[in-house]
C-alpha cells in the first residue's frame, strides 16, 4: 500500500531565534546538493527547499511507508550542529493542508517579519526554478508552488498591501528616520552590492539622504552599483544641484568607513561577521566624534558580532529586533489581511480537493482507457459494415460517439472524485476501491505511484467536446 503525503520542516522568525534560526541556513551554490541528498532518502518523491534570510524550509512529497523521519532529522543535525533533540525542538513539521496553508501565507508575504513584503515571492519562485532544474520536484509540489505564486501575485495586484508594507532595506531607512527626523546630514555606510543594500540606498535618496558611501567586499559590483545609483539619483531629483551622493570605499579600510558614519546598513551572503569588536576598537581610534552610531544587520547569519550592542554609543538591531521596532497596529493593513486571508483559505481548499482527487487518477485513466478501446472498435465495425462511409461522416460519427461516451462518464468520474476527497483514511479508501471494482476496474489506487496530472482524461474530453460541430 502507497500513502503519499505532503510534508514541511522548517524554521522561521517566528518561531526559532535568529541565533538558532542561522545555523539552519544554506548558502545559495549549495541547495541543489541538499535537493539531491534530501531525494536520495527511502520514501522522497520530491523536494524542494525554501531558504531566505528569515527561514529554512524543506518541502518534501513522501511515501509515508517507506520514509523514515529520523533520516531528515539527522540530516538536520549533521547541517546544523545541533543534536537530534536540538533539532525537534527548535523547528517545526506540517503535513498536507497545514503544509499548503503554511506557503500560501509565505509567498502572500502575510508570514513575513514585514507582513506584505514582495521579495519573498521572488524567493519562492526561485525555490521552486531551481527544484525543477535539479528535477527534484514533480507533479506535487510543482503544483502547489505555482497555485501558491499564483495566487500571490493576484493579491498584490488587488489589494494595497504594497503600499502599507516595507521591505528590508526600506525598513532599515524608517528605522534611520525614526533616530534622527532628518537624515539630510547624516553619513551612511551601506556594506554589500545585493537587492536589499539597492533598496535601501534608493529609499534613502528618497528621503533625503545626500551623503552614502557603499563598500563590499566585491570591489566591481561595488563600483559598479555606485554609478548606477549616482545616475539614477541624479535622474531623480531633476536637478544640477546635486551630481554625486553615492561614495565608495575600499573594504581592507573598514573601519576608517566606519569612523565617518552615522548610520550603517549590512546585508551580505558572508557566513561569518565582517564587523567584529576589533573592527570597531580600530575605528573608536580614529573617530573624532562621540556621536550615536546605529547599526542595520539584514543579513543571516548575521554580518555583525552581536557583542557590539554592548559597546557604548553603538546600537545594533538584527532582523529580529527589526521585526519588534516595526510591528504597529496598523488598521487598513489588518483589514487588507483579514480579505486576503479569507481568499487564501478558498485556494487552499481547492488545491486540497485537487490534491485529494489525485487518489481517483488511476481510475480515471482506466475509465479513460476503456471509453477509447470501446469506441476504437465501435468505428472500426463501422468502416468494416459500412466502407461506403465518407471521411466527413466518419468525423460526424467519431464527435458524436464521443460525446455519448463523454456523458455517460460525467457521472462515474464525479463520483470517483467525490470519494477520493474524503479524508485519506484507510476507510475512505476502501469505499473508493469498492466503487471502482463495481464499474468493473482492475487497478488498484494505492499500488500505482502518482505520476501525471490529475483529470488528463477530462481535459481531452472537454477539448472534443468544446471543438465538437455537427
Amino acid at each position: 500500500m502507497v500513502l503519499l503525503k505532503i510534508l514541511l520542516y522548517g524554521v522561521s522568525h517566528k518561531t526559532t531565534p535568529i541565533e538558532i534560526r542561522e545555523h539552519y541556513t544554506i548558502e545559495e551554490n549549495k541547495i541543489p546538493e541538499q535537493l539531491a541528498e534530501v531525494l536520495s532518502f527511502s520514501g522522497v518523491k520530491e523536494a524542494v527547499i525554501l531558504s531566505t534570510c528569515n527561514r529554512t524550509e524543506y518541502y518534501l512529497y513522501i511515501d509515508q511507508i517507506e520514509f523514515m523521519h529520523g533520516d531528515m532529522l539527522r540530516y538536520l543535525s549533521n547541517h546544523t550542529g545541533y543534536e537530534i533533540s536540538e533539532v525537534i525542538s527548535t523547528s517545526y513539521g506540517k503535513s498536507n493542508l497545514d503544509a499548503a496553508n503554511h506557503l500560501f501565507n509565505v509567498a502572500t508575504g502575510l508570514d513575513s517579519l514585514i507582513i506584505g513584503e514582495t521579495q519573498i515571492l521572488s524567493q519562492v519562485k526561485q525555490a521552486l526554478a531551481i527544484a525543477i532544474e535539479q528535477k527534484t520536484s514533480g507533479p506535487i509540489l510543482n503544483s502547489l508552488f505555482h497555485k501558491a505564486i499564483s495566487f500571490s501575485k493576484k493579491m498584490h495586484t488587488k489589494t494595497q498591501l504594497d503600499h502599507l508594507s516595507y521591505n528590508p532595506g526600506s525598513a532599515a531607512v524608517k528605522l534611520f528616520k525614526e533616530e534622527w527626523e532628518n537624515i539630510n546630514d547624516k553619513r551612511f555606510l551601506l556594506i554589500g552590492s545585493g537587492k536589499m543594500i539597492r533598496l535601501a540606498a534608493k529609499t534613502l535618496v528618497h528621503k533625503g539622504a545626500t551623503h552614502i558611501t557603499l563598500t563590499g567586499r566585491n570591489e566591481k559590483k561595488v563600483n559598479d552599483l555606485a554609478n548606477e545609483m549616482n545616475v539614477w539619483a541624479k535622474m531623480k531629483r531633476h536637478t544640477g544641484m546635486l551630481n554625486r551622493c553615492f561614495f565608495t570605499a575600499d573594504f581592507n579600510h573598514l573601519p576608517m568607513s566606519l569612523a565617518v558614519a552615522d548610520g550603517v546598513v549590512v546585508a551580505t551572503k558572508a557566513q561569518h561577521y565582517l564587523v567584529t569588536e576589533k573592527t570597531i576598537e580600530e575605528m573608536a581610534a580614529i573617530r573624532v566624534t562621540k556621536k550615536k552610531q546605529l547599526f542595520i544587520d539584514l543579513a543571516v547569519p548575521r554580518n555583525i558580532e552581536p557583542s557590539l550592542q554592548y559597546i557604548e554609543g553603538i546600537q545594533v538591531l538584527d532582523m529580529d529586533q527589526i521585526s519588534f521596532r516595526l510591528d504597529e497596529v496598523n488598521l487598513d493593513k489588518d483589514k487588507i489581511v483579514k480579505k486576503i486571508t479569507a481568499d487564501l483559505n478558498e485556494e487552499v481548499t481547492v488545491f486540497d480537493h485537487w490534491y485529494q482527487e489525485r487518489q481517483a487518477v488511476p481510475y480515471l485513466h482506466e475509465l479513460h482507457d476503456q471509453a477509447t478501446e470501446l469506441k476504437e472498435k465501435t468505428l472500426s465495425s463501422l468502416e468494416r459494415k459500412l466502407p461506403d462511409l465518407t471521411d466527413h461522416q466518419m468525423l460526424l460519427i467519431d464527435k458524436h460517439v464521443q460525446s455519448i461516451i463523454n456523458q455517460m462518464k460525467r457521472k462515474p468520474i464525479e463520483s470517483l472524485k467525490d470519494l477520493a476527497r474524503k479524508k485519506s483514511s484507510r476507510d475512505s479508501k476502501k469505499e473508493l476501491n469498492f466503487f471502482a471494482k463495481a464499474l468493473g476496474f482492475s487497478v488498484e489506487s494505492e499500488k500505482i505511484e502518482e505520476t501525471t496530472e490529475v483529470l488528463t482524461a477530462e481535459s481531452e474530453e472537454s477539448s472534443i467536446e468544446n471543438n465538437e460541430t455537427i
